[in-house]
């Protein structure tokens, strides 16, 4: 608290606006409420369907949309509430406001109703976010944990600073106003534009005030610009008065033109007023077929086994408060050190989903509501392991409940950390069962726990008769590759264990009693699926040599840390794309270059100094525009300012960016690629930038640079491109766009985008020729490098280096050494002579049929 503060301040206390667990703000997955560039507070991960006032006040601002609100306290606190992200595209379906704007609300009066299950399935997310909008008001934030009650929990007190004097006024200097501007974003200037715009203009001294026709708001206040509702198509000024009026129109007029971080693209299509109910799904008619929805793809063979969680004895009565509350208090701290070292372990895996749910539990854990309601009967003489089984039973039960199956299934987790705690409390261990192999588990639900801990070398699949696609059990099953359904029919918990079954994850259903005919076949499958990857992973960290000898570089695209941890292990002999867009986006400001070389640093360290490591600088553009970085609007983007033109126009972050490269250089092989580049011009000026910061830094090693090839242009100006290029990389996926003139996301014509078209495939002949004229190596790093059957054309047009996904590492090396370098040469030759894309695939598949059969009758 600052020092000024020297007298007591006064509080405000907010009440939960709903129901559901409280989310810190820094845990919400967009940056602007993250960073709190709209303002400081909570988020709320609703059960209830129904925002209430946390607080008496008026309601100053209703958005259009119905998906925010504020309300302003007698104290002149600006609380805004945002029920979800990205909702504004919405539209207001969905929502129903129970108050306007002007009306006066008391605490728990009901503000806007809301259909979760819709906003669910059609936005981003349900997180609700509650936030003082003018900061300048608080002094202080105490915000609450655990699960909140709409209108009941207290969930943030503020210590209000003390009165502005109301001496301002404006600074020196006239006042100006901007040129008119033309709003392109989308959804107008909704919450997180407005954020970014009202950051941005708090940095000038300057009195700054946003124009609509006649009415106008203050520019610092996302509260005020969100009550001039500036809709797609408006026209808007703004004015300055202040010593830096001149500098603050120059930086964000331009900046509100770009979008203040969003792309201008056309609104999204309308959705409808009330969508319809999703039909029930109906039982199957088949006795030997059950129906549910499907969790986790992949077809499997197994054996019933119920998996059904066994009653542990409680004892009712306690030893005293005390006593038993102290005992409370260890068994959850036991279970918080559990599920902090699961966080931590699953973390080091790069195991994202696992660690997510697990810390989510840990702040389960130290939920209020679950703990007062064990103590509660812990007062009335029952002992720990009793109240708290009573408690969170009781909360968990509340939440099944709900008609809302997104809701409903997180119940599941309170359950799974419940049943952590009551574990601890009564000295049991979670029983070992003796699963039988090839079984497949059948449970009313398993909760995250139960799914993580499942032996893949017994377990084939499960089927739950609750949850959802959506639960984290589901999660976890997709990110383990275990085929699961969920919701299935409830007499699949009457099946008795070792029934024959044949588990479809892809359509949700659940074969019983197959014949050995089926059972065969669908194991036949799966063994040759099985033998091929174990023999791949087995060979994986073989070269990739052709049948005589010739060798092509299997490399990795990733986009981080955790993409690199696994490229050894998979047999990656480096990485031949580094997306570094994954530093830059998503954030309200550029990552600093210490930042950035430690990311570089990291990813070099776990590769090693004996591999390749190809950092791409940063590709964006009108497309994908940076918050930070504003950018007037381009009619095509695609065609506009991206890749190495924002490069060398944005020289100080493009300059940062290099700096950072060169400077983690030394450990290992690292090179930079430009992106986009078109021709020699650009090239040569990004090149002298690198040599001018190497010199400054001292770097004595020439840095290796090399260019996407991505245009037509660089692919025919390839031998002269190749004269300062050390090497090059052929992004596929744009090199076909640009080259069939097509939009690889257009709905009707994204099927035509083939990178097989004989177009494409000549102007990848054409850059391999002209890069070998000069000794260069080319590699592909776009999609199609990661195609089995177009490994065969690839390397008979000469290409060096495959950069595929982690994953695709091993198959693709296997697919190089199935070949012949000559053979490869003879079928580029014959597929560049085609004219369409269906005959050269037709050809492939012929091919590769004719070497599957060669290899058959070798063995």
């Amino acid at each position: 608290m600052p020092a000024k503060a020297a007298q007591a301040l006064r509080s405000l206390v907010l009440i939960a606006p709903l129901s559901g667990p409280i989310v810190p703000l820094e845990k919400v997955p967009d940056p602007t409420f993250a960073q709190k560039m709209v303002g400081d507070g909570i988020a709320i991960d609703p059960t209830s369907e129904v925002l209430v006032s946390p607080c008496r006040g008026r309601v100053t601002q209703l958005h259009s949309s119905c998906h925010a609100l504020t309300v302003t306290t007698p104290e002149g606190v600006e609380v805004l509430m945002h029920i979800g992200l990205d909702t504004v595209t919405l539209k207001g379906t969905g929502f129903t406001p129970r108050v306007s704007e002007g009306d006066t609300v008391s605490c728990g009066d009901p503000l806007i109703a809301f259909d979760a299950d819709y906003i669910a399935h059609n936005a981003a997310s349900l997180l609700t976010m509650m936030i003082v909008a003018n900061g300048e008001a608080v002094a202080e934030y105490l915000p609450a944990a655990g699960i909140a009650r709409s209108g009941e929990t207290r969930v943030l007190e503020l210590k209000l600073a003390q009165e502005a004097d109301g001496t301002g006024g404006d600074a020196a200097g006239g006042s100006i106003v901007s040129d008119e501007i033309v709003i392109l974003n989308p959804a107008g200037l909704h919450a997180r534009p407005t954020a970014v715009l009202v950051s941005k203009a708090k940095l000038f001294s300057s009195e700054l005030r946003l124009i609509k026709g006649t009415n106008e708001a203050n520019a610092k206040s996302v509260v005020a610009i969100m009550g001039l509702e500036v809709k797609l198509h408006d026209k808007i000024r703004i004015r300055a008065s202040g010593e830096d009026a001149r500098k603050a129109l120059d930086t964000l007029a331009p900046l509100i033109a770009s979008g203040l971080g969003e792309s201008l693209h056309a609104l999204p299509p309308e959705k409808p007023a009330t969508p319809p109910p999703a039909p029930p799904r109906p039982a199957s008619e088949d006795p030997d077929l059950l129906l549910g929805v499907s969790a986790s793809p992949g077809l499997v063979t197994g054996h019933v086994f119920q998996l059904r969680h066994e009653a542990v004895h409680l004892e009712e009565e306690g030893q005293g408060f005390e006593v038993e509350n102290q005992n409370l208090l260890w068994a959850i701290a036991d279970s918080q050190k559990e599920l902090a070292e699961l966080t931590d372990t699953m973390r080091k895996r790069a195991d994202t989903d696992k660690a997510a749910i697990f810390s989510a539990h840990q702040e389960l854990l130290d939920d209020p509501e679950l703990i007062e309601g064990a103590r509660r009967l812990l007062r009335q003489g029952k002992s720990a392991a009793y109240g708290w089984n009573a408690s969170f039973s009781e909360q968990a039960a509340a939440l099944a409940g709900l008609n809302n199956e997104l809701l409903a299934g997180r119940a599941n987790d309170i359950r799974d950390v419940g049943r952590r705690v009551l574990n601890h409390l009564t000295g049991t261990d979670t029983p070992t069962l003796a699963i039988p192999k090839n079984a497949v588990l059948i449970a009313e639900d398993l909760t995250p726990s139960d799914t993580a801990s499942i032996d893949k070398s017994v377990v084939v699949g499960f089927c739950t008769t609750g949850g959802s696609a959506t639960s984290h059990a589901s999660i976890l099953a997709r990110s383990m590759s275990i085929p699961a359904i969920a919701a299935i029919e409830r007499r699949a918990l009457d099946l008795p264990d070792g029934t024959a079954v044949v588990l479809d994850g892809d359509r949700g259903q659940l074969r019983l009693n197959p014949t050995e005919t089926e059972t065969a076949e669908i194991r036949l499958i799966q063994d040759r699926v099985a033998a091929t990857r174990a023999m791949e992973l087995l060979e994986a960290a073989k070269e990739a040599r052709t049948l005589d000898g010739h060798r092509v570089k299997v490399v990795a695209n990733i986009g981080g840390v955790a993409d690199a941890e696994d490229v050894p292990a998979l047999g990656g002999e480096g990485v031949g794309l580094l997306r570094s867009e994954f530093l830059f986006l998503q954030r309200a400001s550029a990552p600093t270059e210490d930042e950035q070389e430690g990311m570089y640093a990291a990813i070099a360290r776990t590769l090693g100094p004996d591999r390749d490591l190809v950092v791409r600088t940063l590709d964006v553009g009108g497309d994908k525009p940076l918050a930070y970085m504003p950018m007037p609007p381009e009619v095509n983007p695609f065609l506009g300012v991206r890749g190495i033109r924002l490069n060398l126009l944005g020289t100080d972050l493009f300059r940062a960016q290099v700096r950072a490269v060169v400077r983690a250089a030394p450990l290992t092989r690292l090179h930079l690629m430009f992106p986009m580049v078109s021709s020699v011009t650009e090239l040569k000026d990004a090149k002298a930038i690198v040599e001018e910061e190497r010199e400054r830094l001292g770097v004595t090693s020439p840095v290796r640079v090399g260019i996407m090839v991505e245009v037509p242009a660089a692919a025919v100006l390839a031998e002269g491109l190749a004269r300062e290029a050390d090497f090059f990389s052929i992004g596929t996926n744009d090199l076909t766009q640009y080259t069939l003139a097509i939009d690889r996301g257009h709905p009707r014509l994204a099927a035509m985008a083939d990178a097989l078209n004989p177009a494409v495939l000549r102007l990848i002949e054409t850059t391999v020729m002209g890069a070998h004229k000069h000794g260069k190596w080319v590699g592909v790093c776009g999609g199609l490098a990661g195609e089995i059957p177009a490994v065969p054309v690839l390397v008979g047009l000469g290409v060096d280096e495959l950069s595929v996904s982690v994953s695709s590492i091993p198959s693709i090396k296997a697919a190089v050494r199935r070949q012949s370098l000559p053979a490869c040469r003879a079928l580029a030759t014959e597929v560049l002579s085609m004219l369409t894309a269906a005959e050269v695939r037709e050809r492939l598949a012929a091919f590769a049929a004719d070497a599957a059969a060669k290899e058959g009758a070798d063995a």
